[in-house]
C-alpha cells in the first residue's frame, strides 16, 4: 500500500520532466499574476486616492473572466495547448511592458485610461492560459496519476497567491518601486514562456467541416461545449461543487472583516484567526489527498468535503454566536479549529472535482468544459460580491444587531452547502452502480461522449 501511494504521489508525478516545465512555469505566471493585482492597486491608490477608481481597476481585471473563458475554450480546443500558452506568457511580457511605457509617457486622465484599457487587456490574454494549462494536465502524466498532479497544482495555487500578493508584490514594491517592480514581472512571465517552449507539441485538435460563418461555428461550439457538460451528469456535479467553493470563499473573504470586528469584537484585520487556520487545512489536505486520494472515489471525497464544509460552516457561526457561553476553552481556539477543517473540507472537493472535470472529458472537448467552469465560477460569483454585504447590514438592521446579519447570511450559506451534499450524495449514488471503480466509471463517461450533441462534422473521439 505505501510502495502504491509512493507511485500514485506527488514524486511520481515530478519526475515526469514535461509535467515539471509545466508546474514550475504555472507557480512563475501565478506568482506574475497575483502580484501585478497587487502593483495595480497599488499604482492606482498612488495616482488617486480613490476608493471608486480602486473598484474600476478591480472590474476591469474581473470582466474577462466573464467575458472572454467561453471563446478561450473554443481556441485552446482548436489550436496546440502548448501555442496557447506561450502565446499567452508572451503577449503578457508585452503588456506588462506597456505599464512601464505609459508610466513614462502619459499623465493624468490620459494615463489612467490606459492603465484601465492595459489591464483588461492583460487579464484577458490571461483567460487563455487557464483552460489550456488544465487541458494539458491529464496528455502529461495520464489518468493514473491525474489526481496526483491536480493536487500539487492546487497547492501551487495557494502558495502563489500568498507569495504573489502578500510576500513578492509588496517587497518588489518596497524595495524596487512601481516601474521595476513591472519589469520583474515581466522577466517572469517571459521566464514562464521559456519553460512552456520546452513542452512537448500535443496533437491537432479536432477539424471543423462547416457551411457556418466564424460566428455562427464559434457559437455552435461553445453550446456544444454547455451540452457537453449538461448531459454528462459527473462533470455538471464536479462543475458545480468547484463553483460553489469558489463563490463560498469569495463570499466569506468579505464577510470576514466584519464577522471579525462586529461578531469576534476583534479589530478587522484579526479575520487571520478564520484565514490562516482554514489556509493551512487547505494546504495541509491538499498534500494528503495528493498522495493518498487514489485510494477512494473521486465523488465519495468531493461529497466529504461538502459536509465537512458545510456542517463545520455551521458550527463556526453557532460557536460565533455564543461567544460569552464559554468558560473552559477559548472560543477563538474552537473558532481557529473549525476553520482548520473548513480549509481541509475546501481540498477534499477541489482536487477530485477538477480531476473527475478532467478525465472524464474528451481532448477534443476539454478546453470548453474547462472554459464553462471557469465563465460559470465567474458568473455566479458576481451578485454576492456585489450585494452580500448589503444583505447582511439590512438584516442587521431588521433584527437590531450587526452582527446577527453576518451570522443570518453564514447560516444560510452553510444551509445551501449542506442542502447541496445531501442532493450530490444522492446524485452519485444513483448515477454510479455500486462496486464499479472510477476507472471503470471514467471509461464508460468516455464512451457516451458520441452520444451527445455534435456540431455538423464533428467526429467521435477514437
Amino acid at each position: 500500500m505505501l510502495r502504491a501511494s509512493q507511485e500514485e504521489g506527488f514524486g511520481a508525478v515530478i519526475r515526469n520532466r514535461h509535467f515539471l516545465f509545466l508546474w514550475i512555469a504555472q507557480a512563475i505566471s501565478q506568482t506574475a499574476q497575483n502580484g501585478i493585482h497587487f502593483v495595480q492597486m497599488v499604482l492606482i491608490e498612488k495616482l488617486t486616492g480613490s476608493t471608486s477608481h480602486m473598484a474600476v481597476i478591480i472590474f476591469a481585471f474581473s470582466l474577462p473572466g466573464v467575458l472572454f473563458s467561453s471563446f478561450a475554450g473554443i481556441v485552446v480546443d482548436r489550436l496546440s495547448n502548448k501555442v496557447v500558452m506561450m502565446a499567452s506568457n508572451a503577449l503578457r511580457v508585452l503588456t506588462v511592458s506597456g505599464y512601464i511605457l505609459f508610466l513614462y509617457t502619459l499623465r493624468g486622465g490620459y494615463l489612467l485610461l490606459a492603465l484601465y484599457i492595459l489591464t483588461f487587456i492583460s487579464s484577458a490574454i490571461g483567460q487563455f492560459f487557464s483552460p489550456a494549462e488544465a487541458a494539458t494536465i491529464p496528455l502529461l502524466v495520464g489518468e493514473k496519476r491525474l489526481l496526483s498532479a491536480n493536487a500539487l497544482f492546487n497547492l501551487t495555487l495557494i502558495t502563489t497567491q500568498v507569495v504573489g500578493l502578500i510576500i513578492l508584490a509588496p517587497l518588489g514594491v518596497k524595495l524596487l518601486g512601481i516601474d521595476h517592480s513591472f519589469v520583474l514581472i515581466a522577466v517572469m512571465y517571459l521566464a514562464a514562456t521559456v519553460l512552456v517552449s520546452l513542452l512537448p507539441r500535443d496533437a491537432p485538435k479536432l477539424e471543423r467541416n462547416s457551411q457556418l460563418s466564424p460566428l455562427e461555428e464559434a457559437w455552435e461550439e461553445i453550446q456544444e461545449g454547455w451540452r457537453f457538460v449538461v448531459s454528462h451528469r459527473p462533470i455538471f456535479l464536479a462543475i458545480s461543487h468547484l463553483t460553489l467553493v469558489a463563490t463560498l470563499f469569495l463570499t466569506l473573504a468579505m464577510l470576514a472583516p466584519g464577522f471579525a470586528a462586529r461578531v469576534l469584537h476583534l479589530a478587522p484585520e484579526d479575520a487571520i484567526y478564520v484565514f490562516a487556520p482554514a489556509g493551512l487545512g487547505l494546504f495541509l489536505a491538499t498534500i494528503l489527498v495528493g498522495r493518498y486520494g487514489h485510494q477512494f472515489r473521486r465523488e465519495s471525497l468531493s461529497n466529504t468535503g461538502l459536509l465537512t464544509l458545510g456542517l463545520t460552516l455551521m458550527g463556526l457561526t453557532f460557536v460565533a454566536g455564543r461567544m460569552g457561553s464559554f468558560s473552559l476553552i477559548s472560543p477563538l481556539t474552537v473558532i481557529s479549529a473549525l476553520a482548520f477543517f473548513m480549509g481541509a473540507g475546501v481540498a477534499m472537493i477541489n482536487v477530485p472535482a477538477q480531476t473527475v472535470m478532467q478525465e472524464r472529458s474528451p481532448a477534443e472537448i476539454r478546453g470548453r468544459v474547462i472554459a464553462f467552469y471557469f465563465t460559470t465560477s465567474n458568473l455566479v460569483a458576481i451578485p454576492p460580491m456585489l450585494f452580500i454585504g448589503v444583505v447582511a447590514d439590512q438584516i442587521g438592521r431588521l433584527l437590531g444587531d450587526p452582527s446577527k446579519g453576518i451570522l443570518s447570511v453564514m447560516i444560510f450559506l452553510a444551509l445551501v452547502v449542506i442542502f447541496v451534499a445531501g442532493v450530490s450524495v444522492w446524485r452519485t449514488h444513483r448515477l454510479s452502480p455500486r462496486g464499479k471503480k472510477i476507472g471503470e466509471l471514467a471509461g464508460e463517461s468516455r464512451e457516451g461522449v458520441g452520444r451527445a450533441p455534435k456540431a455538423p462534422g464533428s467526429e467521435p473521439p477514437t
